[in-house]
């Protein structure tokens, strides 16, 4: 039944919500086209605002009730922190706009189009795919998350535009998506593959970017699909070489396997941090691509 009139709610009332992994969108009331809701979100997490070019008038205000994050300057160089009491909006938007989180963190969210069902649609079937594939394989929770963060900081340390981290941030985060089709018992093998269950597992990457594609505002299939392939060809799924892997893919694939490797796995314990980028310094140049890395050392320096 449609409500008209005055309308008073308490705090805990809502419209719908979408809820995922590192975050919650609440719509609290909606009318005319326009939308109120809230989004929290975990700290650490990163989240871009991209043009709608089927709504070129979309305007998109956010308000911090509580919690701090960062919005990543134009040209790349640096992060600019906002705090509770600040806001931000958009009109007319023609390039996306890449925030990270710095604690957990409460949005005002207000559009003067409809907007919640989309990302609803859009985010949530993907989360939790994402979701089910730490249940299948407890050993990658945090994974997606920790590579995300990884590959948009090296990103941002080779002064990739806004544009390029919006979508490295979105294939970082769903890059292992396709593992859900790969059996709980070839996942958490505590031994070496035989070759069958080997080439199931090479097939993920294909499977991840058919996923991803179903981002109908964003193409980062090409990164998905790419993120184990390696400059000497030895990859997979096709065997690229070199320039024929893209770069975003190059920098996914080391901060894929940095944490792959200072991760516990069912068949190997961790390796230390330097043992790790010791490994990785010794394939720059052979699998991984030299900048990326040196890119890659100079975040973990700084860190």
């Amino acid at each position: 039944m449609k409500q008209t009139g005055l309308i008073l709610q308490t705090g805990t009332d809502y419209l719908d919500k979408v809820t995922l992994k590192t975050s919650e969108l609440r719509l609290l009331a909606s009318g005319d086209g326009i939308e109120i809701m809230t989004h929290e979100l975990e700290k650490g997490i990163t989240f871009d605002i991209y043009p709608d070019e089927a709504n070129p008038s979309l305007m998109e205000f956010f308000y911090i009730i509580e919690g701090e994050l960062e919005y990543l300057t134009k040209d790349s160089k640096e992060f600019i922190k906002l705090t509770k009491g600040d806001y931000f909006y958009t009109k007319e938007l023609k390039e996306p706009c890449v925030f990270r989180t710095l604690s957990k963190t409460k949005l005002l969210y207000i559009s003067s189009q409809p907007i919640f069902h989309y990302i609803g649609e859009s985010y949530a079937k993907l989360h939790l795919i994402n979701e089910e594939i730490t249940k299948k394989d407890p050993y990658t929770k945090g994974h997606s998350e920790r590579v995300q963060d990884l590959s948009v900081k090296i990103g941002v340390e080779m002064g990739l535009s806004r544009d390029r981290i919006a979508k490295l941030a979105i294939a970082a985060l769903f890059h292992d998506l396709g593992k859900i089709f790969i059996s709980d018992d070839i996942l958490g093998k505590p031994y070496k593959l035989t070759s069958d269950e080997y080439e199931l597992v090479k097939h993920h990457p294909i499977e991840s970017a058919k996923y991803v594609n179903a981002i109908k505002y964003i193409d980062v299939g090409d990164i998905v699909l790419q993120h184990h392939e390696r400059l000497d060809g030895s990859g997979y799924p096709y065997g690229l070489k070199g320039d024929e892997i893209c770069l975003e893919a190059r920098i996914i694939a080391v901060a894929d396997t940095f944490d792959a490797m200072t991760s516990d796995r069912a068949y190997r314990n961790r390796l230390s941090k330097e043992q790790a980028i010791q490994e990785i310094v010794s394939l720059a140049g052979k699998l991984y691509d030299k900048d990326v890395v040196d890119a890659f050392l100079r975040v973990i320096n700084n860190e």
